[in-house]
């Protein structure tokens, strides 16, 4: 049984933790067991399903910003491996960045053979202290990982560098895509309970912070209302921490008095349901990885505009195009418009699509499973 400690699962549900757990339940579990490790006390997204599966969950405290708290974060990270290291083939380090990697460090020590860290971010967001020490560990990272994966050309730039790429294995945010099929009984039971059965529904899926940038979606919607009165707006996502831009949000519906046209509908599991609801997807980000939102999307059918900051490999279907931030509120209204008119994607061509770019788990799983085995694959 080959054991991996995997790195990167947080109380929040956002990209990473869909890119984990899509994996997590697909790996072949007569081979692999996998265990998790947290930064926080409170309960990792699906925390349940993880324990009922048989997988272990232990808790390492952060370094603080006291010396009583960083002694006690290095006797907890020590005394973890020397009770635990020599137990796993592998550790998966998921980082957006790199500001500290002591646990990878711990884990060469101590005897964990394949060491990998995955990029799943392309630009860095934080203050700059920790920007300097991601800079200085972009350098030692490569003397401490054996693998080193990322979610897209963008994501690997950013976290090892150009003169790097050909080491760098780019690992597809694969999802089943039959989990977000288009469903016609779902759709027309949603749009109902919104009152909006008629109307053309835009969404958007991400965290309400400054990254995902829904104060422009708003700014755009409104001008895009101008042009169709039949359009409503559905955000779906969590507030988050010290970047949060839901005030902001709720200022701008407020000012333009579009409050009946916009939902901010929080955290939502049943994607498929919405998804089905929207006749467009969008997502305006200053800066993305692979947006996993985007590729559900896809593979409900949607036609999907995203800013030209998101890699192009998340251009799975013809039906998705890119727009640059500084093409314009205007110009992004009108692009709306001419989108609404675009038909969804059928099934046929959603499945081969997915094949074709190895975005569908069921396959894109099967690599992964033979880079951890060392195997050979096509």
């Amino acid at each position: 049984m080959y054991k991996i400690l995997i790195i990167g699962m947080s109380p929040v549900l956002a990209g990473t933790e869909t890119f984990i757990m899509n994996y997590y339940r697909h790996l072949d579990t007569q081979k692999f067991h996998v265990d998790f490790i947290k930064r926080t006390k409170e309960p990792i997204v699906f925390e349940d399903e993880i324990l009922q599966k048989g997988s272990n969950i232990y808790y390492l405290p952060r370094k603080g910003k006291t010396p009583y708290t960083y002694q006690k974060y290095k006797k907890a990270v020590r005394f973890f491996f020397e009770e635990h290291g020599r137990d796993y083939d592998a550790i998966w380090h998921n980082a957006m960045s790199i500001p500290n990697i002591d646990l990878l460090n711990y884990a060469k020590k101590y005897g964990i053979k394949e060491r990998i860290i995955h990029s799943h971010n392309s630009q860095w967001r934080g203050n700059a202290a920790r920007f300097v020490l991601h800079q200085r560990n972009k350098r030692r990272i490569k003397k401490v990982a054996t693998q080193f994966f990322a979610c897209s050309d963008l994501a690997a730039q950013y976290m090892y560098g150009s003169d790097f790429s050909e080491k760098v294995r780019i690992i597809q945010n694969a999802i089943d895509k039959d989990n977000f099929a288009f469903s016609a009984p779902e759709r027309d039971e949603l749009r109902a309970q919104l009152g909006w059965s008629h109307k053309k529904i835009i969404g958007n899926v991400g965290r309400l912070d400054i990254q995902k940038n829904q104060p422009f979606l708003i700014d755009v919607f409104h001008a895009a209302l101008q042009l169709d009165d039949s359009l409503r707006l559905v955000i779906i996502g969590q507030v988050a921490g010290a970047h949060s831009t839901v005030e902001k949000i709720k200022k701008k519906i407020s000012d333009y008095g579009i409050e009946d046209r916009v939902l901010l509908a929080g955290s939502q599991t049943d994607m498929k349901k919405w998804l089905s609801a929207f006749d467009l997807f969008i997502l305006p980000s200053l800066s993305e990885g692979l947006p996993l939102s985007a590729v559900e999307a896809q593979a409900n059918g949607l036609p999907v505009l995203v800013s030209d900051t998101v890699t192009k490999e998340l251009k799975i279907l013809d039906s998705t195009a890119y727009l640059s931030l500084d093409a314009g509120i205007r110009v992004w209204a009108q692009k709306i418009i001419s989108m609404l008119t675009m038909e969804r994607s059928q099934q046929e061509t959603i499945t081969h699509c997915f094949a074709e770019k190895r975005f569908d788990i069921t396959k894109q799983v099967k690599d992964v499973e033979s880079i951890l085995l060392g195997e050979k694959f096509e």
